[in-house]
C-alpha cells in the first residue's frame, strides 16, 4: 500500500542560511537578501542583519 500526501514541504527545495547554517524552504523564510547576483535567505531578520553587516564575509566563505 502506498501513501501519499500533498503537503508541499514534501516538494521543497531547502537553503542553507549563510549565517547560521540552518536549512529552510526559500519561501517561508523571514527575509531575503541579494549580493553579488545571488539571493540569500535567512532564518531570521537577526541573521540578515549579521549578513547586512558583512555580506563578502557570508557571501563568499572562505575554504
Amino acid at each position: 500500500m502506498t501513501h501519499h500526501t500533498d503537503d508541499a514541504t514534501d516538494h521543497a527545495e531547502f537553503v542553507t542560511d549563510p549565517v547560521c547554517g540552518m536549512l529552510i524552504d526559500p519561501t517561508t523564510s523571514a527575509t531575503s537578501r541579494e549580493h553579488d547576483g545571488t539571493t540569500f535567505y535567512f532564518c531570521s531578520v537577526g541573521c540578515a542583519n549579521t549578513f547586512d553587516a558583512d555580506p563578502h564575509r557570508y557571501g563568499h566563505p572562505h575554504p
